[in-house]
């Protein structure tokens, strides 16, 4: 009967895990932001900005925010990175996003390669 309930309890804790707060994910993706786009009204619009060597992966609603200006937040974090070109690595794709209280939003993900 023991391991019955360690096996329940480990069971309970693998499910919650799988299953992030969306607050806390929202959370950390502005900690994120703010890191790549310290200037607030560059993470208008967006959900994520996330950096992975010299590329960028950015999620934003375009209801929002418009392609060429998320182009021009990210040629800015580039030179700022001393990467002068930024270009669409792979094409925007139609994703969707979890918000803070759990609700799905259409958005669209894109990679950027900053050369």
């Amino acid at each position: 009967m023991k391991y019955k309930l360690i096996a329940l309890a480990a069971a309970a804790a693998l499910v919650s895990a799988c299953n992030p707060d969306p607050q806390a994910a929202h959370d950390r993706r502005q900690v994120l932001m703010a890191k790549v786009f310290p200037n607030p009204s560059d993470r208008k619009g967006l959900h994520l900005a996330f950096p992975v060597s010299s590329s960028l992966e950015v999620i934003y609603f375009p209801g929002q925010v418009r392609q060429s200006t998320v182009d021009r937040r990210v040629a800015g974090y580039c030179a700022r990175i001393g990467h002068p070109e930024a270009k669409i690595q792979r094409a925007p794709e139609a994703s969707s996003s979890t918000l803070a209280n759990g609700v799905q939003v259409a958005s669209v993900t894109v990679w950027y390669d900053c050369d």
